[in-house]
């Protein structure tokens, strides 16, 4: 990447401004306020935009520290920059109002978009950080930050294990871990609707087991009911209620027969009063006459006097004949009447017994008819509690089982188990090969950067050591001095050397590198073999400065 042309539309203190860069070392020199630190931070913004803190922090942030000195609403600028030998055109708005990226190849037209990443593509996937830690340099900030290491140990992984530093080892594996997460916690999702699920089969355990303990109860006292119900035989019930049907049959036959004795003797009676009357009437009626033939007078009126005189004692015995025989047979009617009269009574009591009897045998039947009506409802009773309980008894058997079954993990389990066993498998791996492929990277990159540094010192350090961790250690004449131990010029210059070869080994396109007054630790000698080692690079260099020496020093090589 080389810049060709910035132009500061209004940021900073500067509006309207336009600066041509030429290619190799480009100086900006001037002394305090110039405004070089502004033309630094607008190159950083045009590459990688310019976001406005929030809160307090937008106070101080580096949004409000370079906004427009005049009109601040309108916050802007441009650059222009080649990449691969195509010639781009950026351009910039800032401020919040009307916050734009245009970006287009001037080669052939082709726009492009920043929103969708075509400008990191270009820029090697380059971040703000990154340009932080290797291609930019500020005054007693060459140190290079943690950052730098991580982005390190993730290129050697990148590059060793795949031929390819845009294969980023370090997402995947955060990818990894993520996809694992995620397993986790559907494993974990799917155990608890598992345990839902037991917890809800145990609880209807207890529910279908507490129902079986209930019914066997319910048998138990039923049971014991059937074993208190008297046990009396049916044929014995059968016979005396026959008897007592019998009982009943004879005794009407025998009342049937009393009626028509006593419609007889009713009838003898009736015929022995009839005959009593006319014998009556035929004794009054002899007596009338033989008192007429008595008294009558003599006369030839009464010449028959005796005949009737005959007559009325023919009708007189007549009389008397009716009368004996209407007594006789009025008499034994009263005989009878008596002696049914005695019969009667006796009669009356020996029913009054059969009705008592019958009706206590009545009673014994229906006494004996609900307890049997109870004893089959109860045995009725005992095979539904029976035929409940052996229902429960395979319901708990299937629950039982089903909760064996839920006891042990489900396919889909089983298949989350496995996932998650080789998702973290390759983490493992992925994790061992990046350390081995960091190692190998650490050594190439202590290789270059020792070589970059026995440059510019002269020869007098050969050696520098850098752990994944970019703690470094110089090596001179088989001793090992920690590089805290050296000089502030000789640090800069350790830290000089690494980030050269730290920008040299990420990027494959050649990025300008940017100095904003990184050399006032650097004596003349230590200035000089840095800048002649610049001058050789093939890369283009800026900058920026409020001494005279580097501008002197520039012109030289």
């Amino acid at each position: 990447m080389e810049i060709k042309e910035l132009y500061l539309e209004n940021f900073g203190k500067f509006s309207d401004k336009r600066f041509y860069i030429k290619d190799g070392i480009h100086v900006f020199y001037g002394e305090n306020e110039y405004g070089k630190s502004t033309v630094y931070a607008f190159i950083r913004a045009m590459l990688f935009g310019l976001e406005r803190g929030r809160g307090r922090a937008a106070l101080n942030d580096e949004f409000s520290r370079y906004e427009p000195w005049v009109n601040p609403n309108y916050y802007a600028g441009s650059m222009r920059f080649s990449i691969a030998g195509k010639n781009f055109y950026l351009e910039r708005k800032f401020d919040r109002y009307s916050k734009s990226a245009y970006l287009i190849c001037e080669d052939d037209g082709e726009e492009l978009s920043v929103e969708d990443g075509d400008l990191n593509m270009l820029l090697g996937q380059m971040t703000a950080e990154s340009f932080e830690n290797t291609a930019a340099i500020g005054q007693l900030t060459a140190k290079p930050g943690q950052g730098l290491a991580e982005e390190l140990k993730n290129f050697a992984a990148n590059y060793y294990e795949t031929g390819r530093s845009t294969v980023d080892l370090g997402k995947a594996l955060e990818t990894l871990r993520l996809r694992r997460r995620a397993v986790e916690q559907e494993m974990k999702s799917l155990r608890e609707k598992q345990e839902i699920k037991k917890d809800a089969v145990r609880q209807e355990c207890q529910y279908v087991s507490a129902d079986a303990e209930k019914l066997q109860r319910e048998l138990e006292d039923n049971q014991k009911k059937l074993q208190s119900l008297p046990r009396e035989s049916d044929d014995c019930v059968m016979a005396e209620a026959d008897s007592n049907e019998e009982a009943v049959t004879d005794d009407s036959v025998k009342n049937q027969q009393r009626e028509d004795r006593a419609e007889s003797f009713d009838a003898e009676a009736g015929q022995g009063r009839r005959l009593m009357a006319m014998g009556g009437l035929g004794i009054a009626a002899g007596a009338a006459g033989r008192l007429w033939s008595v008294f009558a007078p003599g006369g030839e009126t009464f010449a028959g006097g005796g005949a009737i005189s005959v007559l009325a004692w023919v009708i007189l015995a007549a009389g008397l004949l009716l009368l004996a025989v209407g007594a006789v047979k009025y008499g034994k009617y009263r005989r009878q009447t008596r002696l049914q009269g005695a019969n009667g009574r006796k009669g009356d009591a020996a029913r009054d017994r059969d009705a008592e009897k019958r009706e206590k045998a009545q009673l014994e039947n229906a006494r004996k008819n609900e307890t049997e009506t109870y004893r089959q409802r109860l045995e009725w009773e005992n095979h539904r509690i029976k035929a409940e309980w052996k229902e429960r008894q395979v319901r708990f058997q299937n629950l039982q089982e089903q909760l064996a079954e839920l006891e042990m993990p489900d396919k889909k389990i089983k298949n989350l188990q496995a996932a998650n066993a080789a998702l973290l498998l390759a983490e493992e791996k992925m994790i061992a090969a990046s350390r081995n492929m960091v190692q190998g990277f650490g050594s190439i990159l202590n290789q270059k950067a020792s070589q970059i540094l026995e440059r510019i010192t002269g020869g007098r350090y050969t050696k520098l050591l850098a752990d994944e961790n970019l703690n470094m250690t110089l090596l001179e004449d088989g001793r090992r001095i920690p590089v805290e131990r050296v000089s502030r010029g000789t640090i800069e210059q350790v830290y000089f050397a690494l980030r050269m070869a730290a920008v040299d080994m990420l990027y494959e396109e050649p990025l300008p590198v940017i100095f904003d007054d990184a050399f006032a630790c650097y004596d003349e000698k230590r200035l000089k073999s840095t800048i002649k080692w610049l001058s050789e690079q093939q890369r283009q260099v800026i900058i920026f400065t409020c001494q005279k020496r580097e501008q002197e020093i520039v012109k030289i090589f």
